[in-house]
């Protein structure tokens, strides 16, 4: 799933509303919605655009947090845990 690009773009109103207050072109903004094979970036919003967003989001009272940027199925929920060295 397009996660968690869709999430993004429907909070801000879409791809258009967002690319206007970002000052890009509004089907580089719709890409990030598309998967990897029709040249999106598979859901991911390019990091490049992370702080950008979470200060648009704070002007405009849009709840958006940095895990919402990265998607929670994107982040381990239990991280491997190191082997006690024996020895």
């Amino acid at each position: 799933m397009p996660e968690p690009a869709l999430t993004i773009l429907a909070r801000f109103g879409g791809a258009g509303p967002l690319s206007r207050l970002l000052g890009l072109d509004r089907s580089a903004v719709h890409r990030w919605a598309l998967p990897k094979a029709r040249g999106g970036s598979g859901g991911l919003v390019p990091a490049k655009h992370h702080l950008r967003l979470l200060a648009l989001a704070s002007a405009q009272g849009v709840p958006l947090s940095p895990a919402d940027l990265v998607g929670t199925t994107n982040i381990a929920s239990d991280p491997p845990k190191a082997e006690a060295d024996d020895g």
